[in-house]
């Protein structure tokens, strides 16, 4: 998140309270079926999003916050959606056999903006008038962004009341189901992103349970959308690759037969606005694509059926794409397709101009999940498997790639796949891309599998962080619905890019009518990609580390000020046992935060701004040592809550 736009909460505050005296409180949903959400994302421009019940003009309005970057007024009309139609199945089983109204959607791109500048804006729509901010993407020069990437959100009504089965590492409670249903899970970890005020919102496919039931969809709208769930999608933009779920019509329809799955898939691509992929096949319009946002490129691609059917390349076997007998418009992802012409060119050009390159796709390649078995029918086989998506590994790695956040498989599993880049110039060197399986967004909780492999892993969480229970109440560990949280930051003439691996923590109350909050937590698997602008390497301590300084140091803390959850990087120059304490003014220890020996490499442990009894500490300028043998390092840290 840009460093202008992390400010302390009373300037936040301050700006709720302009907003509302300058455009009128927020109103109900009324004639809005979905409140405004952002899509696209650029320096100078963004889209505005809204469905209304009527075809009439709404008004959308716009004005720079800091009156630097000018102001703006259109009038947007609606134009009809049949995709968005409640099927038949719906309206005689939900409906009592009364279709719900079509929805009209008004869509209008605000461009001429200022980069990296924040704007309020208002939407009227008949009586009624909704108001936020939204902010324009940063020059590629900016001191930091966040970003947030979930997969997995697999919304349904029926999530409400349903607990997922929750995989017990121990083996002795089978069919163990989860503490809070999916429904709440989901929105308690938006809020936790929604919180942290992040620059973007990716979300590696599989949005919905049944992409042909509108109902469906209805629900992830109102997890995004709604101001009573924190309103997340109207004032960050929202991103997304398509699953295999996005692309199911649902059991009660055609599934992924044609022309079931393209109604599906027309239900997604109506709600979203994407750079244009150029691409020569009309069918790939939105499936795939390429954001550039301040310092780094995101890669969006469509795995979701791989070539030939039902082959060792095909990541699904119901599903029939481009090329394919009474195929849909799934296009295919290896060589040889559209799609593969086009990222080999993307990946090409972004090696030269980004800092860092990010590809998100849903079919994770490498995991120890359902998915991680070979494509095929039968024990130790999988008809939906990932394992086709490693087609891919070579290209990436050769130019570069830094990390591919995936889902599918609800296993939060962390792997490190080593390979050769090639630079511009024609030299060579070896180099490491992070692969993430993020799918624990708001669906499933699954385990590994027993027997299943993955040389690749680094992290996962059901080995790596086990569940701490006390007098049975669930104290720490365990897996939770969360997401991936990346910093990006600039050091001097450097970057660093942070990922931290985040989750709802639930913390159930004592009591014969026990109740459930959460807490934002972050497992101990923060991982640092250090960059020089052009191209980066992997420096955590399990996947190789570049030459560093030859003394540990501590850089600047990010960010900061901060009301909680304050990131603190360092690098160390040579093994040794660091430790890391934050001291408050008395030079009394509040929290240690590290100690534990390191390789030399880029390292970060974020602080909650708790002490070592897991209290909030009071407001205040608080000073961060780093020991490392003989050697000390120092920075200080202000906290405002």
């Amino acid at each position: 998140m840009a460093d202008s736009t992390r400010r302390s909460h009373s300037i936040l505050r301050l700006l709720v309270f302009v907003l509302t005296a300058a455009f009128g409180a927020t109103a109900s949903l009324g004639d809005l079926t979905i409140t405004p959400y952002l899509q696209y994302p650029a320096a100078d421009a963004v889209t505005v999003v809204w469905f209304s019940t009527e075809p009439d003009a709404g008004e959308l309005s716009w004005q720079a916050v800091d009156g630097a970057g000018g102001t703006g007024q259109v009038s947007v009309g609606g134009d009809p959606v049949p995709s968005l139609a409640h099927t038949q199945w719906e309206v005689e089983t939900y409906f009592a056999g009364v279709s719900p109204p079509c929805p009209f959607r008004h869509r209008c791109r605000i461009s001429g903006l200022l980069p990296g500048a924040r704007y309020a804006y208002r939407v009227r729509q008949g009586a009624r008038t909704f108001a936020d901010t939204f902010a324009t993407a940063p020059r590629a020069t900016a001191t930091g962004i966040r970003v947030a990437f979930l997969s997995d959100t697999e919304t349904e009504p029926e999530s409400t009341g349903n607990a997922t089965e929750w995989a017990d590492p121990t083996g002795a409670s089978p069919g163990r189901r989860y503490l809070v249903d999916q429904a709440t899970g989901l929105a308690a970890n938006l809020a936790i992103v929604a919180a942290r005020r992040p620059d973007l919102v990716v979300l590696a496919g599989d949005l919905v349970e049944s992409g042909g039931e509108q109902r469906d969809w209805d629900e992830f709208w109102r997890q995004l959308t709604d101001r009573g769930r924190g309103g997340l999608a109207a004032r960050v933009p929202v991103l997304a690759t398509p699953g295999n779920h996005d692309y199911y019509e649902g059991p009660q329809q055609g599934q992924y037969s044609q022309p079931g799955s393209e109604r599906a898939m027309a239900r997604y691509l109506s709600y979203f606005t994407y750079p244009d992929n150029h691409s020569p096949e009309p069918a790939d319009a939105g499936r795939y694509y390429r954001l550039d946002y301040g310092p780094m490129t995101l890669l969006a691609l469509d795995v979701t059926n791989g070539r030939p059917p039902q082959s060792t390349g095909d990541t699904n076997f119901f599903l029939g794409g481009q090329g394919d007998d009474g195929g849909g418009g799934s296009p295919g992802f290896a060589a040889g397709t559209h799609q593969y012409a086009w990222l080999e060119a993307q990946l090409r050009d972004a090696q030269c101009r980004s800092a860092f390159t990010f590809v998100v796709l849903h079919h994770v390649p490498y995991s120890v999940g359902p998915h991680g078995w070979p494509p095929g029918v039968g024990t130790g086989y999988d008809t939906q498997s990932g394992v086709p998506v490693r087609a891919l590994t070579p290209l990436l790695l050769r130019y570069g790639v830094d990390a591919l956040i995936a889902g599918h498989d609800e296993v939060w599993e962390r792997s490190v796949v080593a390979g050769t880049e090639v630079l511009p110039n024609g030299t060579q060197r070896a180099d490491s891309m992070l692969v993430f399986d993020v799918g624990t967004a708001g669906d499933g909780l699954r385990g590994p599998q027993p027997g299943l492999p993955n040389p690749a892993q680094r992290f996962l969480v059901e080995r790596d962080v086990p569940e701490q229970w006390h007098a049975g109440v669930l104290v720490d560990g365990g897996k939770h619905y969360g997401h991936l949280e990346l910093d990006i930051v600039r050091e001097g003439d450097a970057w660093q890019a942070i990922f931290k691996p985040v989750y709802a923590f639930p913390l159930v109350s004592a009591g014969e009518s026990p109740t459930v909050r959460f807490e934002r937590r972050v497992y101990d698997d923060v991982v640092v990609l250090a960059g020089d602008g052009k191209a980066t390497a992997v420096e955590d301590g399990a996947a190789g580390a570049g030459p560093g300084p030859a003394t540990a140091t501590l850089l600047n803390p990010y960010p900061n000020p901060s009301n909680g959850g304050v990131t603190l990087r360092y690098r160390v120059g040579a093994p040794g046992r660091a430790r890391i304490s934050v001291m408050d003014a008395l030079g009394r220890e509040v929290r240690r935060l590290v100690d534990a020996d390191c390789r030399p490499g880029a390292y970060a442990v974020e602080w909650d701004g708790r002490d070592n009894q897991a209290h909030d500490v009071a407001s205040g300028v608080y000073l961060v040592q780093l020991h490392m043998g003989s050697h000390a390092d120092t920075a200080h840290v202000v906290l405002s809550r």
